[in-house]
């Protein structure tokens, strides 16, 4: 009995000390991702699904940006300690083979304090996608910047044809 008393108070006592700006809430904007719509070669006001989509890490291929899915649009993280990201976007993607495309997302980094329990955010701005090799051979055709700007995941940032 005397256990459970103690064990009541400990909890309270926890409860009480912690104070509202002590947990980073999740309505609290932290640093956004990167929102990319796919969207028909042919007619580019349709949205078109990418069959069986992986991306991974360029630099560490067995990190897993985006894990195997077919959408038409995603958010995906981009590095908030360097100028850059490097991804590797797979179509039709089967054991991790399938048309692999290389792309880097160029940027300018921003830290901007939130507060004490979320501490920093990233806003990039300057967005500046490269598609490599830019060819007939790759499985993206086009790359539309719709804002170089990335502070927030309302809308989308760019748009692929494919």
């Amino acid at each position: 009995m005397i256990k459970k008393i103690i064990l009541i108070i400990v909890i309270l006592i926890s409860a009480i000390g912690c104070t509202r700006d002590d947990i980073c809430s999740v309505n609290t904007d932290t640093t956004p991702k990167l929102i990319i719509t796919f969207k028909d070669i042919s007619n580019p006001l349709v949205s078109k699904s990418v069959s069986n989509l992986t991306i991974l890490s360029a630099d560490n291929i067995d990190l897993r940006v985006f894990e195997t899915a077919t959408t038409d649009s995603i958010a995906i993280p981009i590095n908030p300690n360097l100028d850059l990201t490097s991804l590797l976007f797979i179509k039709n993607d089967v054991d991790d083979t399938g048309d692999t495309d290389a792309l880097t997302f160029n940027y300018m980094r921003e830290n901007i304090y939130v507060n004490r329990a979320c501490a920093f955010k990233t806003i990039f701005s300057e967005l500046n996608p490269v598609l490599t090799p830019e060819d007939d051979a790759t499985w993206i055709r086009t790359i539309t910047l719709l804002n170089t700007m990335i502070e927030n995941e309302i809308e989308a940032h760019l748009t692929i044809l494919h």
